[in-house]
């Protein structure tokens, strides 16, 4: 019993560390700022092209799927940044969070170039697909818009790595800055390019793209000169610019899972918008899904911010290996995701109907109903749903990404879209029989990461990734390693102000220009390997 109970109690307590909860709210709200702007201006954006007439609506609005689509390859990267930004500040190494800037900077570069190339390639036949029988000026229209989008490919990659790195080294607040003015000047120049007031050309639907790609240069030409600068916490890497393996890998390994989960969850959501439309209920079903996915939008924002906060303070935690704090951080931001989410998913529950009539005035009886059964399921699952976000989040942090892609291919394809078709389909249900598809998903992801979580495991995957274990701690015995991480590394790194600097012969431990401590790894007999 005292074991049960404590499994019970502790994370409460954990959850209810002041400094803690601070820390997660001061990382969380900049990025809830961002994404409210962005989700705005993706409106904006709709509106404008609802001004040109409806098939430029859905050109739009069908480019715009396969470029996420797409686009969200792009975690395979930033993901890795992130936690490894993390836990190099953590660590207060300087020259580690320069190398992976460096790194980082690089496998953009070339994951831009074969993004743009695979765009452009399959995103004309996707466009064809996902119309269906409809209009093939959609199809025309969209392709435009998206050859223009993909050739600025290397422009969005490179902003959203290095606001990544931004974000995984704690710094929330000049990311919202610069999101600012970026989503600023995208409404400006769609506006510009789109209606061509003035000596702007009016290039329609195009025109939209070259908004968007201008101010993407725009952001990032920002986003460089505040590095350069010196001004962030992020600084320009010196020295010779080459590609490490042995960095690369490691971005990668924390990075891949983390966009494989991600095209994971976007191209399973294809497959269920085509189930809800081979229901009674057909295009309503979709337009009422559309809708539903329109208010996640906004729903969502409290754990995508405390999912990046959890990320950034885990892996700062496990920089300084100080476990107990990664603890508490996580703990904290999955305690405050449920109250958040959950008393948004209440709303979603009491005002259904409402919602679905705000964003459609004169929706159809059958949307109407659809969009308000998808939100009241939809709002159930969310304190579930927020548990996986930010337990997603803080497993990257220590760059243990894995869990969260098992648990989206279980949750999604294994789950989700089996019993859409099966239920929604097969046996008749309709489109709740869908809805509630979506609940069973999540609720797997939910336990399987937490599952993952409380096993602990994640802790030893971020001290693999880390310089000191490639360099000293590789080839020790657990009890060697263990007398160093336990004995020296935690105790001196708890002190604020220490650095941790990494060199062949020792780690040694300064503050404040003074060396605190020093660790020499213990000699091996050559003759007996040991």
């Amino acid at each position: 019993m005292p074991a049960v109970l404590a499994r019970a109690v502790v994370p409460v307590m954990l959850a209810l560390h002041p400094p803690t909860l601070r820390a997660v709210v001061r990382l969380a709200l900049p990025v809830v700022a961002a994404n409210l702007l962005q989700t705005l201006v993706n409106v904006v954006d709709v509106f404008m092209a609802g001004r040109l007439g409806p098939l430029e609506v859905a050109a739009v609005g069908l480019a715009n799927s396969v470029r996420l689509l797409i686009l969200v390859v792009t975690m395979a990267v930033t993901a890795g940044a992130m936690a490894l930004a993390a836990q190099a500040r953590g660590a207060r190494d300087d020259e580690a969070l320069e190398d992976v800037t460096r790194q980082t900077v690089l496998l953009s570069i070339v994951l831009a170039l074969g993004l743009t190339a695979v765009g452009l390639l399959v995103s004309r036949p996707l466009l064809v697909f996902l119309n269906g029988g409809g209009d093939p000026l959609v199809v025309d229209a969209g392709s435009g818009y998206l050859t223009i989008l993909f050739l600025g490919t290397v422009l969005l990659v490179g902003q959203l790595a290095l606001t990544s790195l931004m974000q995984g080294a704690g710094d929330t607040v000049t990311p919202l800055a610069l999101a600012v003015a970026t989503n600023l000047a995208n409404v400006l120049f769609n506006w510009l390019f789109m209606f061509g007031p003035g000596p702007f050309p009016a290039l329609g639907v195009p025109g939209a793209a070259v908004g968007t790609v201008a101010a993407r240069g725009l952001g990032l030409v920002l986003i460089f000169l505040v590095i350069v600068g010196g001004r962030n916490v992020i600084r320009w890497p010196r020295g010779r610019w080459r590609l490490d393996p042995g960095r690369a890998r490691d971005l990668l390994a924390i990075g891949l899972p983390s966009g494989f989960q991600s095209l994971a969850y976007s191209s399973a959501g294809l497959l269920v918008v085509r189930a809800v439309t081979a229901t009674p209920s057909g295009s309503y079903g979709a337009a009422a899904l559309a809708i539903g996915f329109q208010v996640e939008g906004f729903a969502f924002m409290p754990g995508i911010a405390l999912s990046v906060a959890a990320t950034s303070l885990v892996g700062q935690a496990l920089g300084a290996w100080q476990i107990g704090r990664a603890w508490r951080a996580g703990h904290a931001a999955v305690a405050l995701a449920v109250v958040l989410m959950g008393s948004v998913g209440l709303a979603l529950v009491l005002f259904a109907e409402p919602l679905v009539r705000l964003f459609d005035p004169s929706a159809h009886p059958i949307v109407v109903a659809d969009g308000a059964a998808y939100l009241r399921v939809n709002g159930a699952v969310q304190p579930l749903l927020a548990v996986f976000m930010v337990l997603n989040g803080a497993l990257r942090g220590a760059g243990d990404t894995r869990p969260g892609l098992i648990g989206t291919l279980v949750g999604r394809w294994v789950v989700v879209v089996p019993l859409a078709w099966l239920v929604g389909v097969g046996l008749g249900v309709g489109t709740l029989g869908i809805w509630w598809a979506f609940f069973a998903g999540v609720t797997v992801q939910a336990v399987w990461v937490s599952v993952r979580w409380w096993r602990g495991a994640w802790w030893e995957i971020a001290l693999q990734r880390s310089r000191v274990w490639r360099i000293h701690l590789a080839d020790l015995s657990a009890s060697e390693r263990d007398a160093f991480l336990d004995g020296v590394r935690a105790p001196v790194m708890a002190v604020e102000g220490t650095r941790e600097l990494i060199d062949a012969d020792a780690v040694r431990y300064v503050r404040e220009g003074v060396e605190v401590a020093r660790w020499t790894p213990p000699a091996r007999d050559p003759a007996s390997g040991s």
